[in-house]
């Protein structure tokens, strides 16, 4: 598993601690402070920090800035990330980066005078955490990872052209949750799709739930639901025993098991964020920039998983797709 099991004193067990300086940092010399709360460890969470990073220390080189990190990981705890945030506020950082809606929530709870810059949310204007996208007013401003649904449902009807429902786990108490399936309902009607829903809290739910959907559907669908995705290792395990083909919203999903996808590529989204950052850091309102958009449109295939839940690819596809994994033939 992927994600932190240990909670035993949960707050220091829960936070992971990352510091890093440019340049050599001495002594007690202090650096320009980011501070990030990321909700859960998640291949897109962490593509989208790397990108980031990869912009901000660009930035700090080029300025002979020297800037300081501070992540920590809030494992999927909406109690755990309000402390984060509590916490990281009260020293007073240049910035903090929010990765996931809950922990953005969090931060912007946390404080309206230490600019946020979130990153990954779905539906920032529906989570509360802007006025709109074009001017988010406030201390607060990111990138959104709106997946594009239409494409992944229209990828699903032409693979299984048969398929009637689509079992879909989710967790109803999550923002980004509710705005994901407020997309997604139209479209699964527009095409003639039925929807079969199973809910959970946490992430040791989510196996029972996809084995309760298992007779009831035809193929799974994992949406933009951390905790869905925190225990995606369940899902897939239910998608390659009952041989039910598990497509998911996400690039990171897929390197993890599910079958296939159009995705966008979260590190270039992380590039996107880390741009605002830079301008914010020069100075700039976080309220007066709009939130940046994730492009999407690439097919994702993992061969290997679609293999073991019965899914197979026409050659034709396969040649527009990025193939992950590698079909076991034995």
């Amino acid at each position: 598993m992927w994600f932190y099991k240990c909670y035993t004193m949960r707050l220091a067990a829960c936070c992971v601690l990352a510091l890093a300086a440019l340049h050599g940092c001495s002594g007690g010399e202090k650096g320009v402070l980011v501070a990030v709360n990321q909700y859960v460890h998640h291949p897109n969470l962490d593509a989208t920090y790397a990108g980031f990073r990869e912009v901000v220390d660009d930035w700090a080189a080029r300025k002979n800035q020297k800037v300081v990190y501070e992540l920590q990981i809030a494992n999927g705890d909406v109690s755990v990330a309000n402390q984060i945030a509590r916490q990281q506020v009260a020293k007073k950082p240049a910035l903090v980066l929010a990765l996931a809606t809950p922990s953005a929530q969090a931060s912007i709870k946390a404080t309206s005078t230490v600019p946020v810059i979130f990153g990954a949310i779905t539906d920032p204007v529906a989570a509360g955490l802007v006025e709109s996208m074009e001017r988010p007013g406030a201390n607060a401003t990111g990138s959104s990872d709106r997946w594009p649904y239409e494409r992944q449902f229209d990828l699903i009807r032409r693979l299984r052209p048969d398929a009637k429902t689509i079992g879909i786990v989710l967790n109803p108490g999550e923002a980004n949750t509710v705005a994901s399936m407020t997309l997604i309902d139209p479209i699964l009607q527009g095409l003639g799709f039925r929807k079969a829903e199973a809910p959970v809290s946490n992430t040791s739910e989510v196996f029972a739930a996809a084995q309760s959907l298992a007779g009831r559907c035809d193929v799974f669908y994992a949406p933009a639901d951390n905790t869905v995705l925190s225990g995606l290792d369940a899902f897939v395990k239910v998608a390659e025993t009952k041989k039910i083909p598990l497509f998911a919203g996400d690039e990171g999903s897929v390197r993890k098991g599910a079958a296939a996808t159009y995705g966008i590529n979260y590190e270039d989204l992380g590039r996107e964020t880390g741009r605002l950052a830079v301008r914010v850091l020069e100075g700039a309102s976080p309220g007066d920039l709009p939130v940046a958009v994730g492009t999407a449109g690439r097919l994702i295939v993992n061969l290997d998983a679609a293999g073991r839940q019965g899914l197979t690819f026409s050659q034709e596809q396969l040649q527009e797709a990025i193939v992950v994994g590698q079909q076991d033939d034995s």
